[in-house]
């Protein structure tokens, strides 16, 4: 199963959780019905039986049913809106604190720099960090609604007892979910179950106000009493009812799926003795969390952070089930993790980096392969050309991407690369920034766009992909000013080039807070040919190739999508018309997305050699599309087309 069928998986996981969320429902109107049906019919006398036609017909039970539906909504209501934030919404609901991108702590350092090859590895933004500070057993979850919002969490003994092979493990465990929509769903299932969970907290309250609310008992109140009593039980027990069919929806979605993010980090890593050496660490030290969201939460960790006296509802499956389907002789690792002495964390975090620096392969062939085949299923050979990658930064870059206050900043990095631009004027740039800056600013500007232009072209996106955690964390002040004059800069020469609008899109969509995921609603190419032929245009545009080659090639591609013969757009690059069709291409279901992929992959590698032009396009596409490349061709174009 390829990332485009895992997507279609989880479109139908989603309907699926609807018609289980029904059904829960439905039981629960049921039995709150039964209960007031029996309440009545206790009540009349035997000369006048009271029926279930009767109750039917009765006041109250459209009141119970009703009641019941507005309350189940409500509850459901107010937590969407509190997770309407996505990622960072779940991040504070337990209480994580942020790992800034600048941390001078080893230990932090670490998870940062393994989140950042793995994300560069797949093609993926890199998520804002988090830390669970009170939790020292190991356990982990991904959380968002879409890239700009996703977050990764880790607990602090994730952190400290974990090594580093181990926790690239754990990361890849969780990059599955991201690749597989699975937090979407994840952070949906929340807000769902809320509803149902609400009612046993009704139950309680009202319990609480019978015991404490000075209610007193007499002839005219005391049936009142003994009613409201008898429905704030009832309340409490059908919360358990909604517990335990809150937990069944979450053991039937969520079981498998971690079989299959098991099986998928040990493919990406070509490694199962990280993700199995995690999980046998917390089969010695536990993945129990405090938190008083750890039953909503549940479901999203890697592994099971509530104690269940019933394993058939537990979210996950049992880590020896788990651990034997990735290593069978995992046992004889435990053996050895076990007689193996723990050095210092920070001591081991900073020899893993040492040795990760002197182990870089040089010179690897990385070669083209098959895009198609990459997207959402990175592997080592990806995880090795973002660490040459990374380590090809220069320090000066390095430390303005993860920094906002220094004297180079992630906002100074992302103006510096559009200045290396080759359809930029520099210099009108240069006096925007310093009219809107100041001219200490726009120095800094200039000082980092030559360092990107000193034979770091190749590296732009890798620059960009590490600036976003930074500039995630802009004041929605600070972020709008500086959007803003993006803007005015890419528009100083009243034209729009590709990089210019791939640097923007990307911002846009990792920086922007409007949530509006797509709705994967178009089923068929029919209506949307125009769009196929601006995207594809500007594709086979970018190829560089005579106009004989373009026009044959454009025609060869654009054939499986259209009823009737399309032309080659001109090649001038028009922006708006792109992005527009993008958003109507993203709306395609992920089976539809899937060939037009394969079909701009073909343009940029049919003449045997990409350049950056290309590869910049073509990750703007995809990224517009939720299907993240991984970085292969970003190192083949280096090797194969450097002076481009």
């Amino acid at each position: 199963m390829d990332f485009f069928e895992h997507q279609e998986v989880a479109r139908k996981k989603t309907r699926l959780l609807v018609f289980y969320f029904l059904m829960a429902v439905i039981l629960i109107v049921a039995a709150l019905n039964f209960i007031g049906f029996m309440l009545i019919k206790s009540q009349t006398s035997p000369d006048n039986p009271f029926s279930i036609s009767d109750w039917f017909q009765h006041s109250w039970f459209y009141a119970v049913t009703l009641g019941t539906l507005l309350l189940i909504l409500l509850g459901s209501l107010f937590r969407w809106l509190q997770l309407s934030a996505g990622g960072k919404a779940v991040a504070s609901m337990v209480k994580a604190r942020e790992i800034l991108p600048d941390t001078n702590d080893l230990l932090e350092r670490r998870l940062l720099n393994v989140v950042e090859e793995m994300s560069i590895a797949s093609g993926t933004s890199v998520p804002t960090v988090y830390v669970m500070d009170e939790e020292e057993t190991i356990n982990a979850f991904v959380a968002g609604l879409e890239a700009s919002d996703t977050v990764l969490v880790v607990t602090k003994g994730a952190l400290e007892n974990l090594t580093r092979q181990e926790l690239q493990g754990v990361v890849a465990h969780e990059y599955s979910h991201i690749f597989n929509s699975d937090m979407r769903i994840n952070v949906r299932l929340i807000a769902i179950l809320a509803g149902i969970l609400l009612l046993g907290q009704a139950g309680y309250f009202v319990m609480r106000y019978i015991r404490y609310g000075n209610i007193r008992s007499s002839k005219e109140s005391g049936g009142a009493v003994v009613a409201v009593f008898v429905i704030g039980i009832s309340l409490f027990i059908i919360g358990y009812i909604g517990l335990f069919f809150g937990r069944l929806i979450k053991a039937a979605i969520s079981r498998q799926r971690e079989y299959l993010a098991d099986a998928s980090a040990v493919q990406y890593a070509r490694d199962n003795e990280g993700l199995a050496g995690a999980f046998i660490k917390i089969k010695q030290q536990g993945s129990l969390l405090k938190n008083s969201h750890a039953e909503e939460t549940s479901h999203m960790c890697i592994s099971e952070p509530i104690k269940l006296n019933l394993n058939s509802l537990a979210s996950h499956p049992p880590i020896e089930k788990r651990l034997t389907a990735i290593m069978p002789g995992w046992r004889n690792l435990a053996q050895q993790i076990e007689e193996q002495q723990l050095r210092k964390m920070a001591e081991q975090q900073e020899q893993a980096d040492i040795e990760l620096e002197e182990e870089q392969p040089q010179g690897t062939d990385f070669g083209f392969g098959a895009i198609i085949d990459t997207i959402g299923q990175p592997t080592t050979l990806h995880q090795h050309a973002a660490g040459a990658l990374l380590l090809g930064l220069p320090e000066i870059i390095r430390q303005a991407a993860h920094s906002q206050h220094a004297s180079y900043k992630a906002t100074h990095l992302v103006l510096a690369l559009l200045l290396s631009d080759d359809h930029q004027v520099s210099e009108s740039v240069l006096n925007l920034i310093a009219e809107k800056t100041s001219q200490q600013e726009a120095d800094q500007v200039l000082e980092l766009a030559q360092h990107i232009n000193n034979d770091q072209r190749h590296l732009r996106l890798t620059i960009l992909d590490i600036s976003i955690p930074s500039l995630r964390r802009l004041g929605a002040k600070e972020r709008k000013e500086f959007l803003s004059l993006l803007r005015e800069a890419i528009h100083l020469d009243s034209h729009i080039s590709e990089f210019e609008y791939v640097l923007y899109a990307i911002l846009q969509k990792n920086l922007s807070d409007t949530k509006q995921p797509p709705s994967n609603s178009i089923k068929s190419f029919n209506g949307v040919a125009n769009d196929i032929q601006v995207i594809l245009s500007a594709t086979v545009h970018s190829t560089g190739q005579s106009d004989e080659e373009k026009t044959k090639l454009y025609s060869k591609l654009v054939q499986p999508f259209v009823k009737e013969p399309q032309e080659l757009l001109e090649k001038t690059f028009d922006a708006e018309s792109f992005h527009q069709s993008l958003k109507r291409l993203n709306q395609l279901t992920p089976m539809l997305k899937k060939p037009l992929i394969q079909a701009l992959e073909d343009a940029v590698t049919h003449d045997g050699k990409v350049n950056p032009r290309e590869i910049e396009l073509l990750r703007a596409i995809a990224e517009c599309l939720n299907c993240p490349i991984p970085p292969v061709l970003e190192q083949a174009q280096e090797k194969l087309v450097k002076d481009s």
